[in-house]
């Protein structure tokens, strides 16, 4: 839309819920983004339901593995690059 005031319905609302959560719309979408949210309750809980999901990915990042896991893992890949190695 060309207005300096948008209106998303449901259809341009949702592709953009994950930047909308982000804080990655420009202001003019992030009102209209706003706006949608507070009348269309089907949206609303999209963003929610996101919002939460995000959150849960998030904390679950910021679990360090442990140095064991972190030694299985890098003596894998050396095999394999060896592996690799031999066979070209």
């Amino acid at each position: 839309m060309s207005t300096l005031f948008q209106r998303f319905d449901c259809e341009e609302a949702l592709p953009r819920l994950y930047q909308f959560i982000d804080a990655e719309l420009a202001i003019h979408e992030l009102e209209a983004m706003r706006d949608h949210l507070d009348g269309c309750d089907n949206c609303a809980y999209e963003h929610e339901v996101r919002s939460k999901l995000k959150r849960i990915i998030r904390e679950a990042c910021l679990e360090v593995a442990p140095p064991s896991l972190r030694d299985k893992v890098v003596g894998r890949l050396a095999q394999l690059r060896a592996a690799s190695a031999e066979a070209a």
